[in-house]
């Protein structure tokens, strides 16, 4: 049997996370290069985590080079700052993810993945501050794989293919997210777009992006599978 791959975001998909990401990577950059606090008003919704550390230190004249070189050591320091942190954080699950979740992991016919701008080492650690087994979600792509977020989507495909045994293309392949950067990485993946104004975004901003499906949140458990698992 065929398997349809779904590939989840993390923060304000499936989870509202209250600042925590934020405040691990504020931490860790504080901890390694001083005073960042340019950063106050800069949007991180949608991108990726090394695009913000790069966009973040290079506001205060941190060289590009030695951005590159002290990433590892970043996000040592990130998944640190986030094992104390988010303990501290109320983050909960999105409306509607634990019983999404719970549907589709007694489906054969799907695979769960995750498609996200964290890092591989914090995303597995938001779930779980929020209740969410991150083992459900079998494949990934992440921000520590590639800075370009419309990049995740094909890797993700690969690694699917890799783990089953079938080839995975656009067409067996579904991104849920919260942002116009969702959107955007679902088409370049040539995968099925579900947007969800369960984040940062209203229905308007993204609808204006074409989402194949446009939902407030996940709660409506039956029209969410239609979406997910139509043609």
């Amino acid at each position: 049997m065929d398997k349809r791959l779904l590939l989840f975001d993390v923060d304000g998909t499936l989870i509202r996370s209250n600042g925590a990401g934020r405040a691990a990577m504020m931490a860790a950059l504080t901890a390694l290069f001083g005073d960042v606090t340019t950063a106050d008003g800069y949007r991180m919704d949608g991108k990726t985590d090394p695009r913000i550390v790069k966009d973040l230190l290079l506001a205060v004249g941190v060289d590009k080079q030695r951005i590159e070189s002290s990433l590892p050591l970043i996000y040592d320091r990130m998944e640190a700052e986030a094992r104390h942190l988010f303990a501290q954080h109320d983050i909960t699950p999105c409306p509607g993810v634990n019983a999404l979740l719970s549907t589709l992991r007694a489906r054969p016919d799907v695979l769960l993945g995750l498609v996200t701008g964290n890092i591989a080492r914090t995303a597995p650690l938001k779930l779980q501050a929020a209740q969410i087994d991150p083992n459900q979600f079998r494949v990934g792509a992440y921000g520590s794989d590639h800075e370009d977020r419309n990049q995740l989507v094909l890797l993700a495909m690969r690694r699917a293919s890799e783990l089953t045994g079938q080839p995975f293309t656009g067409e067996q392949t579904v991104v849920i997210g919260d942002t116009p950067a969702d959107i955007l990485c679902a088409r370049a993946g040539g995968a099925k777009a579900i947007a969800v104004a369960s984040g940062w975004h209203g229905r308007n901003t993204l609808a204006q992006y074409h989402p194949d499906y446009l939902f407030d949140n996940l709660v409506q458990t039956e029209d969410i599978l239609t979406a997910l698992l139509s043609e």
